[in-house]
């Protein structure tokens, strides 16, 4: 247990597990999703083209993309589940993954402009998706590990907005790069070369990003008793297979919803990505892949532009959506956001201009900010610790395996029924997210017991999760109490717990009025007070503790403590040192409630029958 005073500081116990991390760490934490997200842009926007370029029909293009889920479907429950049982004193649990993921990234990338004939491309697009979904599922684990539940959503949300600056540098790069005219000519395999400079620029971009973040962040050490039952745990393939296996029987009811919403708003995402160029081309271009030209590169370079687009209101929207999560719950802010998607999509395959077609990626963007964040932030707040990196790639294979069917039915799909039209592809796709956001919207709140406690689907909560909790005491039972129940509060949130002790330096003159609050005087009369309330609590009672001595008022120290936060709670008791009997809010709790502008916890102590609770 940890604990700090205003004019000293002290250390007992274990350090924590879980501390809490400032702002600059956080950011600092999340840079590697700039650069994976950056390698997920180019495959979004740029292999598809690229494969047309080297050959490709527009109808093969659902099958050439069968590495992406094929490749999560495997690789990320698999090395989730491997890493939860990996540690190593040097690299960490789950940074040597995603620094492996990352530098194979980093290899393909640079050689894939490079390639010429189809069938090296598919090699390359399968060991990039390789190497993504090695970074990806780690990472989300790591983030998970790293932050105490306090932080998860600003953890979640850090890594919401990198993903979209990621993605909106890379589409970016594609639509300015295609404008330079040094860059215009075509390579002897039919690529151009500003394709070659946006690939060399994610080489650069995955490797700085990650390799600095895994360099800066530092893992948390397993226990004795973690670190014993990794080891004794069976190893090899077949056993990680039957561990993914036990999760999938054991996990919430909530994640079994939420895959039911996936199956259609991923099959859609698919058809998005793999036909938004061959749309564009037909409704504002005039521009097919079997002629080429110009009007075709624009084309490519457009759906860039619009990618960056959808990915910088991406954002912008993550910066509010936790809070309306939270507010509205998960289950109507996503069903809200799959609307938007459906509404964007099916506007956008009849958009004939394309500045037009620039303003339907805002519903896209808002879907893109939810899809990205809120279901790993609520799966990460409903599963045990000490498995987040196997549920995060079963919430993976949620998520690939719609887009697996998508690879080997929409083909068929394309040629038979949307007469080989990318504009009825787009079209179809917004209809699939407007039947996602019918079916967020069916599924029912799930029990309390299978809440997010961070972020809700929908059930009612019987506590709410704050960042800290501040507590006042003057050691006497009363008190001691109030920071009993403050402690329950602050361990079940794995909030900071702040237990406040205010003094005079000089003694009244004379007593106070009967009812009205006796303060402490003397420093080391309260540094007593302070000590004794403290004394009870053990760090399983609460993780992170401070202590803090304030000379003034107590009701003000309380508020002082607290800020201009509302993400804070503060515990008083209903009456406090000196109160008149009966008496039911005395003036330190009274001053608290009447000037907070956070949440205000009033504990009943008046009806504590102290001689029987307190007795030695």
């Amino acid at each position: 247990m940890t604990t700090t005073t205003s004019d000293s500081v002290a250390t007992t116990g274990q350090a924590e597990r879980k501390p809490l991390m400032t702002g600059s760490a956080i950011l600092m934490m999340n840079l590697g999703f700039f650069g994976v997200q950056f390698s997920f842009g180019l495959t979004q926007s740029a292999v598809n083209p690229l494969f047309l370029l080297i050959g490709a029909d527009p109808d093969q293009l659902p099958i050439l993309n069968l590495a992406g889920p094929v490749t999560g479907l495997i690789i990320q429950p698999l090395i989730g589940a491997i890493s939860d049982r990996t540690w190593s004193p040097r690299w960490g649990r789950r940074r040597p993954f995603v620094t492996a993921g990352a530098i194979l990234c980093a290899i393909i990338l640079f050689a894939f402009p490079f390639v010429g004939v189809l069938w090296l491309g598919v090699i390359c697009f399968w060991l990039l998706d390789a190497g993504n979904n090695t970074s990806m599922e780690p990472y989300r684990a790591f983030i998970s590990d790293r932050l105490p539940k306090s932080q998860l959503a600003r953890g979640f949300l850090t890594q919401s907005m990198f993903t979209g600056a990621g993605a909106v540098l890379a589409n970016i790069s594609l639509f300015l790069l295609q404008k330079v005219s040094a860059l215009d000519k075509t390579a002897g395999n039919g690529v151009p070369y500003w394709m070659y400079v946006c690939f060399m620029i994610g080489t650069v971009c995955i490797l700085l990003t990650v390799l600095t973040a895994m360099a800066r962040t530092k893992e948390i050490a397993p226990t004795d008793e973690e670190l014993a039952e990794m080891r004794s745990a069976p190893k090899g393939v077949g056993h990680f297979v039957r561990d993914i296996a036990d999760a999938v029987r054991a996990m919430p009811v909530a994640m079994h919803k939420i895959g039911v919403v996936f199956l259609f708003q991923w099959y859609a995402m698919f058809i998005y990505w793999q036909f938004l160029a061959v749309s564009l081309g037909e409704t504002i271009f005039d521009a097919n892949p079997e002629q080429g030209g110009p009007a075709w590169d624009s084309a490519i370079a457009w759906s860039g532009l619009m990618n960056g687009a959808y990915n910088f209101v991406t954002m912008i929207s993550a910066l509010f959506l936790v809070g309306f999560s939270r507010r509205l719950g998960a289950k109507r802010v996503h069903a809200i956001a799959l609307g938007l998607a459906s509404v964007a999509l099916i506007w956008l395959a009849h958009i004939g201009n394309q500045y037009v077609a620039l303003i339907s990626m805002i519903g896209l963007g808002i879907f893109w900010a939810s899809a990205v964040g809120v279901p790993y932030l609520m799966v990460a707040s409903m599963v045990p610790a000490k498995r987040t990196g196997v549920y995060m790639g079963i919430l993976n294979m949620m998520i690939v395996v719609p887009m697996l069917i998508e690879t080997v039915t929409f083909g068929w799909i394309f040629n038979s029924f949307l007469d080989s039209k990318g504009s009825n592809a787009i079209l179809v796709a917004g209809v699939l997210m407007g039947i996602g956001a019918v079916a967020m919207l069916w599924v029912n709140p799930p029990d309390e017991a299978d809440e997010s406690p961070i972020v809700p689907l929908g059930a009612k909560r019987s506590i709410s999760v704050y960042e800290r909790v501040v507590v006042g005491s003057d050691g006497t039972a009363t008190s001691l109490y109030a920071v009993d129940r403050a402690a329950e509060v602050a361990q079940a949130a794995q909030a900071r717990l702040v237990v406040v002790t205010a003094y005079r330096t000089d003694p009244a003159k004379s007593e106070p009025a009967a009812g009205i609050h006796r303060e402490l005087f003397g420093v080391d009369t309260a540094r007593e007070a302070l000590e004794k309330s403290v004394t009870g609590l053990t760090r399983e009672r609460a993780r992170y503790i401070e202590q803090r001595l304030v000379e003034g008022d107590p009701a003000q120290a309380l508020l002082d403590t607290v800020g201009a936060n509302p993400a804070n709670l503060i515990v008083v008791g209903n009456r406090g040192l000196g109160a008149s009997e009966g008496q039911m809010l005395g003036s330190v709790p009274a001053g608290v409630v009447r000037n907070a502008v956070c949440d205000v916890l009033v504990v009943q102590t008046s009806a504590l029958d102290e001689e029987r609770l307190f007795k030695a």
